[in-house]
């Protein structure tokens, strides 16, 4: 088998057969976390895949969104360029998820995500069990998400009502002034016996555990199949009106820059042309949203130019960074440098905790656009 279908298969073709004493000490996260002893400075396979359970899915305000479960689990807080680690306390029956894209596109939006819980059906005015802010999120698996492990008060009927803010990217093209506040009611029934029996797949050490390389995608519950945040920039910049300047490789995010010069309107409705940045993961090409990316042009070592570019959202080149540019401005430069000033502020997934954090600037080329 090769070593991609392995990782695609999400571990399935990698389970083992483990004994009940081996499954009783495998049960402790820490003990399948130390599967992977020395994890690399970058994008490794886990040690194992989590089982999720879809609850809800509903479209609202031309937003689709998705609710899904997993057992409780640890993850990581980035603050800066520092991360923490968030721990599984007794209390935390559920790791609620949610994600949020265009209904139309598929592109993600990231936003401001609350959820409120509370007792019984969407018609019912139950107690409420827990309310939180989601925290924004990356995993192997669902890509960009939001999630918390939350409590819950036993088995039974819950609805959790979703509040999504207007997108803090801004969205362009025909997604342009598409997005205020929306809220959902998605009614779920938590069983605690389910979520204790999802499976948890061992991955093999001979088929990549620990090493360089991710699984691939879930599939249809992460919503990526349409959308232009997961797959080749350099296909969405393949297009007329574009001019393609380069990518480059750094600590596992790929960029990829180009001019755009037609039809790109921002949420003022004024047309110019923009220099577009992608920042994507390395082997999924997940988006990398809520960063803050510098890019500065040059001519033989001097700066001519430099600016902060904004984050956008646009159905035919997903999320990425922008600023306006003067095309004259790039060829009067024989140099692009892309940097950033602060790193994608989401949480991490195990096989992402240590990635993303210390990119080195890239240089793209000028001169052979």
């Amino acid at each position: 088998m090769r070593r991609r279908d392995a990782l695609a298969a999400g571990g399935s073709a990698l389970s083992v057969s483990l004994t009940a004493g081996c499954l009783e000490t495998l049960r402790r996260e820490d003990a399948w976390r130390e599967l992977v002893v020395d994890p690399p400075e970058g994008v490794y396979v886990p040690p194992h895949v989590d089982e999720m359970l879809p609850y809800a899915t509903t479209t609202a305000a031309g937003r689709a969104l998705s609710l899904l479960g997993s057992r409780p689990h640890s993850f990581w807080l980035v603050a800066g360029a520092e991360r923490s680690r968030a721990d599984v306390r007794s209390r935390h029956a559920l790791h609620l998820m949610v994600v949020v894209r265009d209904a139309e596109t598929g592109v993600i939006l990231p936003a401001p995500v609350t959820v409120r819980i509370r007792r019984g059906r969407t018609s019912d005015d139950g107690e409420r069990i827990d309310q939180r802010d989601l925290w924004p999120m990356l995993s192997q698996r669902m890509g960009p998400h939001y999630g918390d492990n939350v409590s819950l008060d036993g088995d039974g009927t819950y609805t959790a009502t979703v509040r999504v803010g207007p997108p803090s990217a801004a969205p362009t093209g025909s997604l342009a002034g598409e997005f205020g506040t929306t809220t959902v009611d998605l009614e779920f029934e938590y069983e605690a016996a389910a979520i204790d029996e999802l499976e948890r797949r061992l991955i093999d050490a001979d088929e990549g555990r620990g090493e360089s390389d991710a699984l691939e995608p879930m599939g249809d519950h992460a919503g990526d199949a349409r959308g232009r945040d997961r797959g080749s920039a350099e296909l969405a910049f393949d297009r007329e009106g574009v001019t393609r300047i380069g990518s480059e490789t750094s600590d596992d995010i790929v960029y990829v820059a180009a001019l755009v010069e037609d039809d790109v309107r921002n949420a003022e409705g004024t047309d110019a042309p923009a220099l577009a940045v992608t920042a994507r993961t390395a082997y999924n090409r997940y988006a990398l949203p809520f960063a803050s990316v510098k890019a500065t042009i040059s001519k033989g070592g001097d700066r001519i130019a430099g600016e902060s570019l904004d984050g956008a959202i646009d159905p035919r080149y997903g999320y990425h960074y922008r600023t306006p540019v003067d095309p004259d401005t790039l060829e009067r430069g024989d140099t692009l440098s892309i940097g950033l000033e602060t790193p994608p502020q989401m949480a991490r997934h195990e096989g992402y905790e240590t990635a993303f954090l210390e990119p080195a600037t890239v240089r793209l080329p000028l001169d052979a656009r």
